[in-house]
């Protein structure tokens, strides 16, 4: 067994690996520690290929090593991506839950009176057309997450209720890094009310997107952390939260999330309807 290969291997991995992680918006530390197991793994096997098949030569063994550590890579990211984990609330009672696994990116808040927008650095961008309804007159908060490939992308909904808006609207598939791309992307918004209260979720398709799949449709009802969806890899999920009594806000930017499970919003409206299905 020649050390070599392990060295190789592991350096090969550590190279394109990080990259891809701060592109696709994953932990440099996940990244490094994934690409310090894809190397051994490929390490054994290609150090398992030179003693089955003697001769073959070190460059050869290296494009062995790169077509494995790519093949790996891809395996990994799949069964991440297409997990679909239960999930049960542990408080369903005057709570919003997040609808969306990922990092809280910013807490909006809106201005009454004023139009919904999402802020980028200085600037403010009008959600209209993602939101393309005036179901959000009272909104007093706007909550962004952004999901990475290695999250679970199903989206969950953050209250009980029943589906009165889900509208798929067509657009481009540019970068989430570019700030227009809240306005022009491709994006479904779903709106659930549950006679006290609506609550809006858009989510938004990214340069990898090319597929939002709904699993609901208007008039239907569902519980809260029911299944609204899932996103194709990277992507981004704004929560539109209205002005409720009590209100507090439970999330700040760069706070991990869960979909279904971890609380964005309390608020205190008597007697809630939060888990229960009109």
């Amino acid at each position: 067994m020649r050390p070599e290969l392990f060295i190789s291997s592991i350096l090969l991995s550590l190279i394109p690996l990080p990259l891809l992680a701060w592109k696709w918006r994953v932990s440099i530390r996940t990244a490094v520690f994934g690409g310090i197991i894809i190397g051994v793994l490929t390490g054994f096997i290609v150090s398992w290929v030179d003693s089955a098949y003697t001769g073959l030569n070190m460059a050869f063994l290296v494009v062995i090593e790169l077509a494995l550590i790519l093949i790996l890579a891809a395996i990994a990211i799949m069964t991440r991506f297409y997990r679909d984990p239960e999930r049960y609330p542990g408080e369903t009672e005057n709570v919003i839950l997040s609808p969306a696994d990922g990092k809280v990116v910013y807490v909006n808040n809106v201005e009454k009176g004023s139009s919904l927008v999402s802020t980028k650095g200085k600037k403010k961008y009008s959600l209209d057309e993602i939101t393309s309804t005036d179901l959000f007159a009272d909104a007093t908060c706007l909550v962004g997450i952004d999901m990475n490939i290695l999250n679970v992308h199903v989206n969950r909904s953050p209250i009980g209720g029943k589906i009165i808006l889900c509208k798929r609207t067509k657009g481009k598939f540019i970068s989430l890094r570019r700030q227009e791309s809240e306005i022009v992307n491709e994006r479904v918004t779903t709106v659930i009310s549950n006679g006290k209260l609506r609550v809006g979720v858009v989510q938004i398709s990214s340069r990898l997107v090319r597929k939002i799949v709904s699993y609901i449709k208007e008039g239907d009802s569902l519980d809260i952390g029911h299944r609204l969806g899932a996103i194709v890899f990277g992507s981004q999920v704004d929560v539109v939260i209205p002005e409720l009594k009590k209100l507090r806000i439970e999330v700040k930017p760069g706070d991990e999330v869960k979909a279904g499970v971890s609380v964005i919003a309390r608020f205190d409206l008597g007697k809630s309807m939060e888990g229960k299905v009109l």
